[in-house]
């Protein structure tokens, strides 16, 4: 193999090594069970019409204003994290008051009263993620279960920079009137992390690389 060509291929093995992802933690709550490493609020129920926008047939539910948690431990080392989850927002959420928050070890990821799925100017739910759900076209419509009001759902993604071996997620509504008036929801709950590679494997690849400008200076 050419030089150039050897050096193009270590190279790009490096960056491949120093930047693997690894699933840390997934669940889709299809088991009917809640772990240990889940607290506070929510059920899991139903996802009812919201099954046709990739969530499962259940999802974890929080009809009030106490937070979700989710406790990880024993991550193996890593630099990044990334969270990524499906969120339901159920029944008339009203925009421009309705505060949703999203923490990771007590640092927000998401903080705003930009959320909700009930008098929006462009007819779509705004919130954490992107809208994936149809337009409003009035008040009950679309509707895809539990009361007769306007539901959505937003795919929700957050990359953020993380060390420890633990991680605490939480999730949480603390202003909302309440089911049956409004609730959200989660599924498809997915962590990754971006895995720092062992130090022998990543020298013995450097060693590599020195070996090969070594012997293609020899060979000049």
């Amino acid at each position: 193999m050419h030089f150039k060509s050897l050096l193009m291929s270590t190279t790009l093995g490096l960056s491949a090594l120093s930047a693997q992802a690894v699933t840390a933690y997934s669940q889709d709550f299809e088991s009917g069970v809640l772990g240990a490493e889940w607290s506070g609020a929510g059920a899991i129920q139903g996802s009812q019409g919201l099954s046709a926008f990739g969530f499962g047939q259940q999802h974890l539910k929080n009809d009030g204003s106490s937070t979700t948690q989710l406790n990880l431990t024993g991550l193996a080392p890593h630099t990044t994290v990334t969270l990524s989850f499906s969120l339901a927002l159920w029944d008339s959420i009203d925009i421009g008051g309705d505060l949703f928050q999203v923490a990771a070890d007590g640092n927000f990821l998401y903080s705003s009263t930009d959320f909700g799925n009930y008098f929006p100017g462009d007819n779509i739910s705004h919130g954490p993620g992107v809208h994936i759900t149809a337009p409003f076209t009035d008040f009950s419509t679309p509707n895809y279960g539990y009361n007769s009001f306007r539901d959505a759902a937003q795919a929700v993604t957050f990359t953020f920079a993380h060390t420890g071996s633990t991680l605490q997620v939480n999730v949480q509504f603390p202003n909302t009137q309440g089911a049956p008036d409004e609730a959200f929801g989660i599924d498809n709950v997915m962590v990754l992390t971006n895995a720092v590679p062992e130090p022998g494997t990543y020298a013995l690849m450097v060693a590599g690389l020195g070996l090969l400008a070594l012997a293609r200076r020899r060979r000049r």
